[in-house]
């Protein structure tokens, strides 16, 4: 071998002057991905979707940067969505309308601050923030649940003054204690509905759900989540062998006449973020809207109060009409999603990967990347960590509310997303998260020890972790 010239030498000095130049950088930027990666985590509706706010009000922010025109818009809505309506005809024909039959009298009375409902306190005191699904064995035209004779598809359990109400409903717990290995318990508490003075002596021959009003935050991004996306995840026939199979719903599309993949509520029975609002007005409320412009009255309902007076201010207009309508849909697609506040503790991360070990994110899928969102282009191409599929699963009888909804069964559940769900109580306000899709479970632990169905080992392998482990997985869903 031939010694180095200087010639070569100085050559060869520079090149891996280069080498270690390029080699260097690369190394940091390693480095910064890695932070980057927790920076993005920490930003749980994307770039453009989170904000950093840990108060009362951390559901209630619209997305930042948003023009100063939607701005205005998503303050109308929110106006329409925190107002009290009133019986008409009443001195402001902007909000009379409420009833004959309702649950509540605004959206925010029972999505708090844009948070989740809560149960009673006590078992006299009739349910508020929780609603009653109804139906009988069967399906409607479109495949839906089919309605009650006389009561329609949800129990109204107040009305105005010139009406009565569909009767009254309670819920009573009796306890149910879970203990794990090492000797400790928790106690879980099982809800039991009552029913009492329904209209006319109507008998209780139904079926039935309650379903808590859940939090609101980061809805214009599930929209924005493309269907392709979301199929993607199913696994109906469990070809993977994993137990879990999550399947879609298909529901009825009433604005554009045609069945499509439903992706909100706890059946994921309503495919638009503009068909589940105008169905609360509607169902709730007894509010009317471009979607559904009649009375949501039934039967023998329609016979004793369709006659009643309407908050339609002219012949033909609903009660809230355009574009009042649209800025109320606006405010709940636009709610930004908090940020994450302790994602680099040591402690969160290690129960975010025990959480991942236990097979919870496979139905809490941890990063979604939205679509192309022409309605709200600030949404677009976001990567998001709502974690859930937005599928049915079957969570067992436990859990089971027996009544079909579209393709859902008995035991079958959507599922929730859980960003938020650490600032919850302080947005509440409460003591007790109101978890589950009846608020039975007052606590992140409680919630997954009612998991069952297709998350039943995941239940079972969370039981057999240590305190210490159990403790770490909470404390990771607690920062989310």
């Amino acid at each position: 071998m031939k010694p180095f010239s200087n010639k070569s030498l100085v050559v060869f000095i520079i090149f891996a002057f280069i080498v270690v130049s390029i080699y260097l950088p690369a190394c940091k930027k390693d480095s910064s991905a890695d932070d980057l990666i927790q920076k993005n985590e920490a930003l749980q509706g994307g770039e453009n979707g989170t904000i950093n706010m840990q108060n009362s009000n951390s559901f209630a922010q619209p997305i930042p940067s948003m023009l100063t025109a939607d701005v205005l818009n998503f303050k109308v809505g929110r106006s329409f969505f925190h107002t009290s309506w009133v019986t008409a005809p009443a001195s402001t024909n902007a909000v009379d309308g409420v009833g004959p039959l309702f649950n509540a009298i605004s959206c925010n009375s029972c999505h708090i601050e844009d948070g989740r409902g809560r149960t009673p306190f006590s078992s006299d005191e009739q349910l508020s923030s929780v609603l009653i699904r109804l139906s009988i064995a069967g399906n409607d035209e479109h495949g839906g649940p089919k309605p009650v004779p006389d009561l329609g598809l949800q129990f109204r359990n107040r009305s105005t003054i010139n009406a009565e109400p569909d009767g009254n409903v309670f819920v009573d717990y009796t306890d149910k204690v879970i203990a794990y290995a090492d000797g400790t318990s928790v106690t879980l508490r099982v809800p039991k509905y009552r029913f009492e003075n329904l209209r006319g002596g109507h008998p209780i021959n139904f079926l039935f759900s309650p379903r808590i009003a859940p939090q609101v935050v980061g809805m214009g991004l599930l929209e924005a989540i493309s269907e392709s996306t979301i199929l993607s995840f199913v696994d109906e026939n469990d070809k993977n062998k994993d137990g879990i199979s999550g399947r879609a719903n298909y529901v009825w599309d009433y604005e554009n006449n045609k069945t499509v993949l439903g992706r909100f509520g706890w059946k994921a029975n309503e495919p638009s973020v503009r068909q589940q609002v105008a169905g609360a007005l509607s169902g709730d409320m007894g509010i009317t809207s471009p979607i559904f412009t009649k009375e949501n009255l039934s039967g023998k309902q329609f016979d004793l109060y369709g006659g009643l007076a309407t908050g339609s201010n002219a012949p033909g207009e609903v009660e809230l009409p355009e574009p009042f309508f649209t800025h109320t849909v606006f405010y709940t697609e636009a709610l930004a999603v908090p940020q994450r506040r302790n994602w680099t503790d040591a402690t969160v991360k290690r129960g975010k990967q025990l959480f991942l070990d236990i097979s919870c994110g496979k139905c809490h899928i941890p990063q979604i990347k939205t679509s192309n969102f022409a309605k709200l282009p600030l949404l677009s191409n976001q990567i998001i960590h709502p974690y859930t599929d937005l599928l049915l699963h079957d969570m067992g009888i436990d859990l089971a509310d027996n009544r079909p909804d579209y393709l859902a069964t008995g035991t079958e559940w959507r599922t929730p997303p859980l960003w938020g769900i650490g600032l919850a109580n302080l947005v509440n306000k409460t003591q007790g998260l109101f978890l589950m899709h009846d608020g039975r479970a007052r606590s992140i632990e409680e919630a997954i020890l009612w998991h069952g169905g297709e998350a039943d080992n995941s239940k079972k392998a969370f039981m057999k972790l240590s305190a210490t482990d159990r403790d770490a997985v909470i404390k990771f869903v607690n920062d989310l």
